[in-house]
């Protein structure tokens, strides 16, 4: 028997595991927050999602057997198709504005089972399985399945019509000065008996309970309606502060293959240009905005759990800066002047395809002279144990290079036979050190690939 192989103890199976455990305290919390809701149609909202959850991850999971049985190439990864599953869950918009007028796009049970359904059988066969096959993905699965099942809904969606129009409260715009419960410069509903109201409290409102009366507008009730308990969107975001320090202790569990920097440039960026719109628009006050920006559901859930996904961002660290900016400013926008505030997706699929792109900024410049990397701790495996998966494209094979190459590059350069591309990537240099292989989740023999490089230069 083989001797046992010594890797990084981080494999692509635990990162999926800490994602998937992750998710689950999420939709958890949720769920017992949204057990005191019953929406319209008579359904409980926890019990809704609760459903919502083990439809998208049994679709999933169960396609994900059935194609690993019928076709050879579809490898099975049955915890990545739990996550995917849990994703849908959390990314669906769920609960019922207390000022609704339009019916914009199933918000209640029994019909968006449905389309929860229809996004998990999308997402899974076309953007996880039928362009994985390219050896990549190139946007986020769950966003862009939920944007195909939207697109018959998108002219009612991107022109937000029940913001635009909901009966008595004219909903105030965010490309308008902003208040916290009074009108600011016509922008917001003042008429009615005296009811004055502005864009705070259309938050408080709209995030409340629907089942009890709305809470006044005040700052401690929007900062725990933002932070602490929203009643409708994404149900992964239902609570901030729940998202913050379990993305966080996510993060630090996982840091060298999480792509954290995109999540710490969207918030700062968001922040950065909530103040300027605040300015700009003569809000009464930085605070309105600044919370609504930061900690909408849509808005933090992606910046922790979607927004970060390896296999749809970029390789380099500067890449994902330059990411997680672009992703901010698309998100702002078009939530200011759209009114669609479930946008971040569709900034996230935009921003997905500069990918390519952004993976030629901030590549390390290769060098004749060994540097020791800073290892993760070690694990022995048996041969048997080793499990060889796709490309995650976490990029920790380019931060341990002792030469400041680009292994997994040179790999599919090689495996192209590109030989331009492997002298442009300087796959001469490599010295075998195997670092590259070593902290590689997915297990691929990036040094053999590497070395195979190297002797077919060598050969030209």
């Amino acid at each position: 028997m083989s001797k046992p192989k010594e890797y990084s103890w981080m494999t692509k199976d635990k990162l999926m595991t800490y994602t998937f455990f992750s998710l689950i305290i999420l939709t958890v919390i949720t769920a017992a927050l949204w057990s005191a809701e019953k929406t319209p149609s008579g359904w409980n909202l926890g019990l809704t999602l609760g459903i919502n959850a083990l439809i998208a991850v049994g679709i999933s999971v169960g396609l994900d057997a059935f194609l690993h049985k019928i076709a050879a190439d579809s490898q099975l990864n049955l915890l990545s198709a739990a996550v995917f599953g849990l994703i849908v869950t959390d990314s669906y918009t769920l609960g019922v504005p207390v000022m609704r007028t339009v019916e914009l796009f199933p918000l209640e049970a029994p019909q968006c089972f449905i389309y929860v359904a229809l996004i998990s059988v999308v997402g899974l066969i076309i953007f996880k399985k039928i362009v994985g096959t390219s050896g990549r993905k190139y946007v986020n699965p769950a966003a862009a399945a939920k944007f195909i099942v939207m697109i018959p809904f998108l002219d009612t969606l991107l022109l937000a019509v029940d913001h635009l129009k909901s009966s008595l409260l004219q909903v105030p715009s965010l490309s308008g000065p902003l208040g916290l419960a009074s009108v600011v410069n016509g922008n917001g509903y003042g008429g009615a008996a005296g009811a004055v109201s502005g864009f705070g409290s259309y938050v408080i409102s709209c995030f409340s309970n629907a089942s009890l009366k709305a809470p006044t507008a005040t700052m401690n009730n929007l900062i725990s309606a933002m932070l602490l308990d929203k009643f409708h969107g994404w149900p992964g975001g239902a609570s901030a502060i729940a998202v913050i320090v379990v993305g966080i202790g996510f993060f630090v569990i996982a840091r060298k293959y999480i792509k954290w920097r995109i999540t710490v440039s969207y918030l700062v960026v968001v922040a950065i240009l909530s103040l300027i719109l605040s300015f700009v628009y003569g809000d009464a006050g930085v605070t309105v905005r600044l919370l609504f920006e930061l900690f909408i559901g849509s808005s933090i859930f992606l910046a922790f759990f979607m927004a970060t996904d390896p296999a749809t961002t970029p390789l380099t660290y500067t890449g994902q800066i330059i990411f997680g900016v672009g992703l901010a400013i698309l998100t702002v926008l078009l939530q200011t002047f759209t009114q669609f505030f479930g946008a971040s997706f569709i900034a996230l699929i935009i921003m997905n395809l500069t990918v390519p792109a952004l993976d030629k900024v901030g590549r390390q410049k290769p060098t004749t002279e060994s540097k020791e990397p800073k290892l993760p701790k070690a694990q022995a495996f048996a041969p048997d144990k080793v499990k060889v998966y796709q490309c995650m494209r976490c990029g920790a094979c380019m931060t341990v290079c002792c030469h400041k190459l680009s292994p997994i590059l040179i790999k599919q350069a090689f495996d192209k036979m590109d030989i331009d591309s492997m002298i442009k990537l300087n796959a001469d240099y490599c010295t075998g050190c195997g670092h590259c292989s070593f902290v590689c989740p997915a297990r691929i023999d990036l040094k053999g690939a590497v070395l195979r490089s190297k002797a077919m230069l060598r050969q030209q």
